[in-house]
């Protein structure tokens, strides 16, 4: 895949848990070849547009394999919205409900599209050796959504006894 393709491919299948930037997917692919870890692919000139594609080497897929392997990091959470939330006091008169209610609205419209997403895999891509792993991570973005939808709604009323 090229950068633009790995960049869509993230966006339209792992956006609820990760994303990469245009300006951290280039300078990871020329960080990777350099390790021949992934080699581009040479295309015939009649291919149009000029895109540079990659595949990954044994030894990408090995490291791959490795890292996979790792336990995953630690990541401390950054919510600019629970920072917002934690200042309320100081915020003007109904902004924090309107982020809440801004919240819940988004996470509805995820957990539609995952859900959708989830139907589409398990009709096309039945038997597939990866639906498991996919199904999983779908799984989490979908309750995950709702949790979130939930506690939503529990600030607002919480927040509706403070005023």
């Amino acid at each position: 895949m090229s950068g633009y393709d790995i960049r869509r491919n993230l966006e339209e299948s792992l956006s609820h848990f990760w994303s990469e930037s245009y300006g951290q997917i280039y300078p990871t692919l020329k960080k990777l070849e350099a390790a021949r870890l992934i080699t581009a692919v040479k295309h015939a000139p009649s291919e149009g547009r000029r895109r540079k594609t990659y595949t990954i080497t044994h030894a990408g897929r090995e490291r791959l394999r490795a890292w996979l392997a790792e336990p995953p990091r630690a990541q401390p959470p950054r919510s600019e919205l629970l920072l917002k939330l934690f200042f309320g006091r100081q915020a003007p008169p109904g902004a924090c409900a309107a982020h809440l209610r801004r919240l819940r609205v988004q996470q509805e419209h995820l957990a539609d599209t995952l859900e959708r997403l989830e139907t589409e895999l398990q009709r096309e891509r039945r038997g597939h050796p990866d639906l498991p792993y996919w199904l999983a991570t779908i799984g989490f973005g979908i309750e995950r959504a709702q949790s979130l939808i939930d506690w939503s709604e529990s600030a607002l009323r919480f927040l509706e006894t403070v005023r």
